[in-house]
């Protein structure tokens, strides 16, 4: 790995997920965790028939909690967002940006996807201020207990809400998603705002090697290990899974247990 990826995967999502009170891994801060006050977004269960639609103001002032329904959240921590005029699109998300000011009200929509699986997609063009500390990611977490024990699934990006979507961390590894089977939660950090979907590896776009982790998975030590772990696993994805741990282990990359 480049000096580049190996800083990108020590920051990686580390303590997006809430620790456990038996929980042995080092206590890592919880973006989740954060109080707020009253409701934020929507509350409402998620359908493959019909459409949710919501809207959410975001205070760059304050550090909040947004429901996208179904037990999905979006965390926004203060002084995360950039100002509307800043650039936007895939060569901009890590160049600096002036922090926004204002409040900014933002529509989204939040449905069941052909797959099955959750998906939101906003409609306002907003990138977020880059950071490497993990306190102040912008993390976007969906609630699906199979997902969260398939190690095939990640939280894709979907650049408008009829395309395809694809695994960002395919060439960011600060994105990778991280999983929370204690929680059936799967969550990433996000850059930007457009839509996002929970997917399997065979979607479009994903690519070898792009599994999300869990904290247990940093415990895996040979191929044989992983296949115990996942049956059926083939020997190509054992040695790739593996060594996503090895390099993520190697980082110092730690996931906290649900």
């Amino acid at each position: 790995m480049n000096s580049v990826s190996k800083l990108a995967l020590l920051a990686v999502v580390a303590g997006l997920t809430a620790c456990s009170d038996n929980s042995t891994a080092p206590q890592q801060v919880s973006a989740p965790a954060v109080a707020t006050s009253g409701i934020h977004g929507s509350m409402q269960d998620l359908s493959s028939t019909d459409t949710t639609r919501f809207s959410i103001t975001i205070d760059p002032s304050t550090t909040t909690t947004y429901y996208l329904g179904s037990g999905n959240t979006l965390y926004f921590p203060a002084g995360s967002l950039c100002e509307l005029t800043s650039s936007y699109g895939p060569t901009e998300w890590d160049k600096p940006c002036t922090p926004a000011q204002s409040p900014v009200t933002v529509n989204a929509k939040a449905w069941i996807a052909a797959n099955g699986k959750p998906r939101v997609d906003f409609d306002t063009h907003i990138r977020f201020v880059p950071t490497n500390n993990p306190t102040k990611y912008v993390v976007i977490q969906f609630a699906d207990l199979q997902a969260s024990l398939d190690p095939w699934y990640n939280i894709l990006y979907c650049p408008t809400a009829t395309s395809e979507c694809y695994n960002e961390a395919a060439t960011d590894p600060s994105l990778l998603t991280a999983r929370n089977p204690l929680a059936g939660k799967l969550n990433r950090r996000i850059k930007h705002f457009s839509g996002y979907n929970v997917a399997a590896g065979e979607e479009e776009g994903m690519g070898d090697g792009l599994f999300s982790l869990s904290t247990g998975d940093l415990e895996l030590d040979t191929v044989k290990d992983v296949e115990a772990a996942y049956p059926g696993i083939n020997g190509r994805d054992a040695e790739s899974f593996l060594e996503t741990v090895r390099e993520a282990r190697w980082s110092g990359y730690i996931l906290a247990s649900g």
